[in-house]
């Protein structure tokens, strides 16, 4: 999926870290827990805006505040979130174990808690990508993914284990 075309989720940090704290947790800590995941979900990118957010005051966006707001994400389109493909219990337990996990400590809520969807280029600031086309383009440390194999290897037992 072509990022220009992708719109662009706002995310709240957590008050209790600055703005420098939330966007070293946010590219360091978290964006190597969601890589495995992403990646064997199929994204080709995955990028963060950190801020200050800029409005990009392009005539198509509608008029956001976006004081409130801390960084913004690239999102899938609404119709994959509403319709999600299927997911294995491992995968799920992933995510709820280990990514929503770590959203709590450095945003506000969870992100699908308070994200507020814009339109594609709706805001402006220093990108960082993590994903493109398809391939990681920062560090993910063997810990991680021990983690992640240890989460398949569940998958693996769940499916011999109903046989």
């Amino acid at each position: 999926m072509d990022i220009s075309t992708m719109d662009q989720g706002l995310l709240r940090r957590n008050p209790s870290l600055t703005p420098e704290e939330f966007y070293h947790h946010w590219l360091h800590k978290h964006a190597p827990i969601v890589v495995p995941f992403f990646l064997h979900s199929g994204a080709q990118h995955y990028e963060q805006i950190h801020g200050p957010l800029i409005p990009s005051n392009t005539a198509s966006t509608p008029s956001v505040d976006i004081s409130t707001y801390d960084g913004a994400a690239g999102m899938p389109p609404q119709s994959i979130l509403d319709n999600p493909a299927p997911m294995p219990k491992w995968k799920q337990d992933y995510y709820q174990e280990v990514i929503l996990a770590d959203e709590r400590r450095f945003l506000v809520s969870e992100a699908l808690d308070h994200i507020y969807r814009v339109p594609p280029g709706t805001v402006k600031g220093e990108r960082k990508v993590v994903i493109d086309q398809g391939k990681c383009l920062i560090e993910v440390s063997d810990e991680i993914w021990k983690v992640w194999k240890e989460y398949e290897a569940r998958g693996v037992a769940e499916k011999e284990g109903g046989k």
